[in-house]
């Protein structure tokens, strides 16, 4: 929102903050939802996914027309490419000749990277849990084979996003600062979904989200996993039962654990499906009806990297062409299975677990629990000139922020940015202390740790 537009929301009574968050779910409805996206969603519902060999030739078809793309029209590729003869590059199997595209590499050139202006594409603004902000841009039509691809993940579980009701955690600030009411939640009529604040999760706000919840009974739940396990764990230590049961539980951003999986299973009795994807563009990775993880490789290329720890993921991304990712190190682990074939008959590889993704938490003591998926946006509104960022809490009063600028485009007013998205995430009465590092130090494995929480 524009400071103006922000302004009226924010002194708007609840029933004038709903019709303004519906009014621009209108406006994303027309950009994700188009003639695009419902030609695709169709494709997708009826395609034959049974044979492994037909998709590794849509994979191989997918894959050459991103090269060719990238080098025409992004000079980063044209360059980065220098020297390689691509000629040689007839399949997936000949992606080994292209270097790896980091992180660093991708923060530092993205303005190179991309191969059409933010007026011509869909803006996309990453936290990210590595601590690297980033701003890459979807071709219009990427962001809608996103989306298609997305549904048509819900659809194979038995949702239809639109159709049917839903609620949503997720990281936006909806709820502004000076409320005084317990409401929590605004309605996004435009696609019947009930956004839920994941910055007022206290103790003593817990009831009131319980209460609505279970008034508003929606088929579907989604959004950061330890915000609705707060929901499930608060219900489960109060004895509150579920007074509806949704078709499947979609948790976003977070590692999903066995012990998440089976409190929500048990207070909502509903299945627990994963999926995986970034908001840099990643290729997505689904858990199918029988609970296996399909590596979707008609959305790109899955490389698995041996080292020394750990199994190391290389994507390469077919919906990627505002800002083409060819073998890029997303910073991500798995864990590989050595189950080859599913009774779902989705003859898509399958990976035993995604292991890069924590879900680690800080607390506040007017806010309760602040997630890792919370956390990762402090930074998504200065992209590119975070290098790192990482938090450490010793005490429920104080926060420690260690941050790594780009010293050639950072700017002195980027202090008070971040510093003004903690207060809304933790409070007011929160200290931080900003530590700038010339480098944030690993652990003994060489893991970069996001959140260090030292609490007894």
């Amino acid at each position: 929102m524009n400071k103006i537009v922000q302004l009226v929301y924010d002194n708007s009574p609840v029933l004038i903050q709903n019709a303004l968050i519906s009014i621009y779910g209108c406006k994303l409805k027309k950009q994700r939802y188009g003639e695009v996206y419902l030609k695709y969603l169709e494709y997708l519902k009826h395609r034959d996914l049974s044979d492994l060999k037909k998709q590794k030739e849509i994979q191989n078809y997918e894959f050459l027309n991103l090269l060719n793309y990238a080098v025409s029209n992004s000079s980063f590729y044209k360059n980065f490419y220098n020297g390689i003869d691509l000629s040689q590059i007839k399949s997936v199997d000949d992606i080994h000749l292209l270097p790896v595209l980091t992180k660093e590499i991708l923060r530092e050139n993205i303005d190179k990277v991309h191969t059409i202006s933010p007026n011509e594409g869909v803006s996309s603004f990453t936290g990210g849990t590595t601590g690297k902000s980033l701003k890459v841009i979807y071709t219009k039509e990427n962001n809608q084979r996103r989306m298609a691809y997305l549904d048509w993940f819900k659809w194979l579980h038995g949702f239809e996003n639109g159709k049917m009701k839903s609620i949503r955690f997720n990281g936006k600030n909806f709820i502004p600062f000076k409320q005084k009411s317990k409401i929590f939640w605004r309605q996004n009529s435009a696609i019947k979904q009930r956004l839920y604040s994941t910055f007022h999760l206290s103790q003593d706000n817990l009831k009131y989200y319980v209460k609505n919840i279970n008034k508003y009974k929606p088929s579907a739940i989604d959004g950061f996993c330890t915000s609705i396990c707060e929901i499930a764990n608060y219900m489960k230590r109060n004895n509150i039962k579920s007074e509806f049961t949704p078709i499947a539980i979609f948790p976003t951003s977070e590692t999903i654990l066995a012990i998440h999986r089976e409190l929500l299973s048990e207070v909502f009795g509903a299945p627990v499906r994963d999926q995986y994807a970034s908001s840099e563009g990643a290729p997505f990775i689904i858990e199918c009806p029988c609970g296996s993880l399909h590596e979707c490789i008609d959305t790109g290329v899955f490389e698995h990297i041996n080292t020394d720890n750990g199994t190391k993921l290389i994507v390469t991304s077919f919906n990627s062409y505002g800002a083409p990712l060819i073998r890029y190190d997303i910073g991500d682990n798995i864990i590989e299975s050595e189950q080859k074939k599913c009774g779902c008959g989705i003859a898509f590889p399958i990976i035993k677990a995604i292991d890069g993704r924590r879900a680690d938490w800080l607390t506040s003591k007017e806010r309760g629990n602040i997630n890792l998926g919370n956390l990762s946006n402090v930074i998504k509104y200065i992209p590119n000139s975070v290098i790192n960022i990482q938090f450490v809490q010793n005490t429920l009063d104080e926060i420690m922020l260690n941050i790594v600028f780009d010293e050639k485009i950072y700017k002195p007013e980027h202090d008070k940015l971040i510093l003004d998205e903690m207060k809304i995430r933790f409070g007011g009465n929160m200290r931080f202390i900003v530590n700038k590092l010339k480098n944030i130090p690993r652990t003994k494995s060489g893991k970069y740790q996001f959140i260090i929480n030292n609490l007894p």
